[in-house]
């Protein structure tokens, strides 16, 4: 597991423990998982899905950056909605 925290301009909107993030860059889709090397990714306008502990969580982000650390992956975007389940 690894550290995954989601943020929007205006609030934190998560702060979990995740096994698996998968995003949109502006080259393709991105996969993250515990152990990825550290790197920066700019986000597109598109649908963001992590796998926490206690389910897959759905959200639509618009413009923003993915940044892959050691501990974890810190989600930065302007807007942030939760896709209905």
């Amino acid at each position: 597991m690894m550290t995954c925290k989601l943020l929007a301009a205006d609030r934190v909107v998560l702060d979990v423990e995740a096994s698996q993030v998968s995003c949109r860059t502006p080259v393709g889709w991105l996969g993250i998982r515990p152990g990825h090397a550290p790197a920066v990714f700019g986000l597109r306008d598109a649908p963001l899905r992590i796998w926490a502990s206690d389910g897959e969580l759905s959200y639509h982000v618009r413009r923003g950056v993915v940044r892959v650390e050691r501990q974890g992956v810190l989600i930065l975007a302007d807007r942030v909605v939760p896709n209905d389940a």
